[in-house]
């Protein structure tokens, strides 16, 4: 991400604090625009996004979102193809280092499963 940039953050999501913490070291200054988790995007929402982006006057601006809500926004693929809009991969991870116990769990669960 270019350290230069302003950037709108546009998400969805539960917790947007490693995002913003993200925006806080990677760039010269973000705005959010705040969404209930697992919002839809209505018409509204992108009228909304445009002008907020607009008024931005840096000229080095980006429009930012996770790929859940770009799943969401992709129906407004052909108004936001003008836009610089970047998408931040998510990634899952497992607390207390349990992932290997859960693939465990869930292999020996299919591995046992019986058709009836």
């Amino acid at each position: 991400m270019d350290k230069e940039a302003e950037v709108l953050l546009v998400t969805g999501i539960a917790n947007p604090k490693p995002l913003k913490k993200l925006l806080e070291e990677n760039s010269y200054a973000y705005h959010m625009l705040p969404y209930a988790d697992h919002h839809i995007f209505t018409i509204d929402d992108l009228r909304d996004i445009t002008k907020e982006f607009e008024k931005i006057k840096s000229k080095n601006k980006v429009i930012l979102t996770t790929e859940k809500d770009a799943v969401r926004l992709v129906k407004f693929s052909e108004e936001l193809m003008h836009l610089p809009v970047y998408v931040v991969p998510v990634s899952h991870r497992f607390l207390f280092n349990e992932g290997e116990q859960f693939y465990k769990l869930v292999t020996d669960f299919i591995n046992n499963f019986k058709k009836e």
